[in-house]
């Protein structure tokens, strides 16, 4: 018997529903057309490039509406659909409702899928000659994202999930349940809401910032991918480079916004925790990086052209198998980022090994063409860009392999176990290769390609290296860097900082290359900036409150507080003097204070949350308060059902600003290379 509903709104998703077929079908038809375009010796027949232009500009255009669609069911509140029920609610803010449409899978492979089409539509019209290689691997890429949004299945196999499956149909399966009711939607008020971790303003930013850059790796993959088809293996590099810089630029932006959303919304108080989730991006950030060093290099040094083919091409896979480990469901147990498996892991497999075979069979069967051996100038800005440019790539191989343990697990039937003591892990693995980029920063910063006469380069040297050395050895002395890795460290970022300044001043390395000085000062302040900060940084929320909190350790990193008590915490004297409750969240009021002469003096009040969500649980949100050489960083770590008192925990993290200093201004330095490039494109001579 078919129940006839009242009050669903269907046609948004039957729309939707279209626009996705016809962006699939229309992705398959460019795809068909730019490939048979590329492998076409002579024009013949009938002409495929405006049909392939028209079918890619039509999925781009399908993609947009689909947005829309979705967009206009989130902002009407359509709970009848699955998606909009899940991640949104009536009285989220509209900044947050915004971030409702990448709360999901679905939605975050559909913007995933809309930054690849715009960028698909600046190369239909910008790549001029490449065009067709290049729009063939960029229309198949699309293929596969757009099919993890068809939401089909073919008896047990599922091809991809829909955003606008009905409520009812996600729960066909269980009966008794309110779908049986043709008027079931008067008994849904309000939605399930957003996690109350990601109602943050940098949230709402991170996210599409960090897909555009997923999407951006893509370009420079497709123009090696298209070398081949055009036995042109010199050509593509510029363009490569170009699309590296800015991909690195807006990757390299959303991983520091995700940092930023870390630091100031989650409780472990600092902005990187090395989750699993968290590395899957770092990695294609760091192999791109890599990349890029070795494409500068291959422009006038042909032997590192196989490198650069390697790390560019696999910096798109490795995006690929970030959204594997990301939406398998296979990082669920060492994850708090990652997202459950939608029965899509198989699909995701299959996406990732068709551009991983496709990358390795090129490059093997194109190898000889252009690889040459040469010998090396030791003594040369492009030997030491060379031996960086390794070095961060072994770096990138240990993140990966380590954040790899639970797919070995899984495929191979181990019980190995992930690092127990995970920050302490990375660091202590990461430091030694963060000492030797430094160095090698630095010692670029004094050389010229090509050859460079030893005595000049130990003339640069001597300035920039005994500066150095007398600015650090107070620091480690005072055991503000503290081992010898800290310390070595902290030595050669100073080093790289004073040989950048020499650089930009004295012109140290011929040609000077401004955006690049700029981007490696900023990653050595940025590094400074880390290694000062959490080398320093400090738990001051011992509990003298004289309540007993359980054991010794909650004891040493906690203070328990009574509603207007005055206790005693480093420097301050602290008050908890309020609390509000807003619906779910309660606000306590925790005021700094300081010893007057006749009595305390506010300074400044702190104001963490705690989100008790009906459905989510009890959720604990920072505040922090920002000074020009440190930070207070403040979180509830237990709140009873008595309004009187509170727990708290406090972290000071000095110098955080010189990271912060350092992460813009390498974030500005890529930008400004990138601009520099297009302008010098317009500019230039015919």
């Amino acid at each position: 018997m078919t129940v006839h509903y009242i009050g669903e709104h269907l046609l948004p998703g039957e729309l939707g529903k279209i626009f996705i077929w016809i962006s699939f079908f229309a992705t398959i038809a460019a795809t068909l057309f730019y490939f048979i375009s590329s492998i076409r010796k002579k024009p013949s027949g009938i002409p495929l490039k405006p049909l392939s232009r028209f079918f890619f500009l039509l999925h781009a255009f399908s993609m947009i509406s689909i947005a829309l669609v979705l967009y206009w069911m989130i902002f009407h509140h359509y709970f009848e659909y699955s998606y909009v029920w899940e991640y949104s609610s009536r009285d989220l803010p509209v900044k947050y409702i915004i971030s409702c449409f990448w709360a999901g899978q679905e939605g975050s492979f559909l913007l995933w899928a809309i930054a690849q089409a715009v960028f698909g539509v600046i190369l239909v019209f910008k790549a001029k000659e490449w065009e067709n290689s290049v729009m063939s691997v960029v229309s198949l890429s699309q293929v596969f994202v757009t099919s993890m949004l068809l939401g089909v299945h073919f008896g047990a196999v599922k091809i991809g999930s829909s955003p606008f499956l009905l409520l009812r149909e996600t729960y066909a399966g269980m009966k008794d349940t309110i779908f049986q009711d043709p008027n079931y939607l008067s008994q849904i008020s309000d939605g399930n809401g957003l996690n109350p971790l990601l109602e943050n303003i940098w949230m709402t930013i991170h996210p599409p910032i960090l897909f555009i850059g997923y999407a951006l790796t893509l370009v420079p993959f497709s123009y090696a991918i298209a070398s081949f088809f055009r036995k042109d293996f010199i050509s593509w590099i510029k363009p490569a480079i170009t699309w590296s810089v800015i991909s690195l630029t807006l990757l390299g932006s959303g991983i520091l916004l995700g940092g930023a959303w870390a630091y100031v919304s989650l409780t472990f108080g600092g902005f990187w925790s090395w989750d699993p989730v968290e590395n899957s991006s770092l990695v294609p950030w760091l192999t791109l990086i890599a990349g890029l060093h070795f494409l500068i290099i291959a422009r006038k040094q042909q032997h590192a052209l196989l490198l650069a083919y390697i790390f560019v091409g696999f910096s798109y896979v490795l995006v690929l198998y970030a959204s594997f480990l990301t939406r398998s469901g296979v990082l669920s147990d060492t994850s708090a980022h990652s997202f459950g498996d939608n029965g899509l892991t198989v699909q995701l497999l299959v996406f990732l090994m068709v551009f991983l075979v496709m990358l390795i069979v090129m490059i093997s069967m194109n190898a000889r063409k252009f690889y040459e051996k040469k010998k090396e100038i030791l003594l040369s800005k492009e030997f030491w860009m060379f031996i960086g440019a390794v070095i961060i790539v072994l770096a990138a191989f240990q993140i990966i392999l380590t954040t790899s343990v639970p797919v070995f697990n899984k495929v191979f039937g181990t019980d190995f176990a992930p690092p127990s003591k995970r920050v302490d892990y990375y660091n202590h693995w990461q430091m030694p290769y963060s000492v030797l980029i430094t160095a090698f920063i630095a010692f670029t910063q004094l050389l010229n390609y090509n050859d460079n006469k030893p005595r000049d380069f130990l003339r640069k040297l001597i300035l920039p290296l005994g500066a150095a050395l007398i600015i650090s050895f107070p620091f480690i002395i005072q055991n503000l860097i503290i081992g010898l890795n800290a310390s070595l460290m902290f030595l050669f970022v100073v080093f790289s900082i004073i040989a950048s300044i020499d650089n930009f001043i004295f012109r140290t390395s011929k040609p000077r290359n401004y955006p690049a000085i700029i981007t490696h000062t900023g990653f050595t302040i940025f590094l400074l900036g880390t290694l000062l900060t959490f080398s320093n940084s400090k738990i001051i929320s011992m509990n003298t409150s004289g309540y007993d909190l359980g054991n010794d350790r909650k004891n040493e990193e906690n203070l328990m507080m009574v509603r207007n008590d005055t206790v005693y915490m480093g420097e301050y004297y602290l008050t908890y003097s309020n609390n509000t409750r807003i619906g779910n969240t309660t606000t306590y009021q925790i005021d700094f204070l300081t010893r007057g002469e006749k009595k305390f003096v506010k300074k400044f009040s702190l104001y963490p949350t705690i989100n008790r969500h009906p459905r989510m649980g009890e959720v604990s949100n920072p505040d922090t308060r920002h000074f020009f050489m440190q930070d207070y960083f403040m979180y509830v770590s237990l709140a009873g059902s008595d309004p009187d008192y509170v727990v708290i925990k406090v972290i000071m993290n000095p110098f955080i600003n010189i990271l912060w200093f350092g992460a813009i201004m390498m974030v500005a330095g890529l930008g400004y290379a990138f601009l520099k490039r297009i302008r010098r494109k317009y500019t230039s001579n015919p």
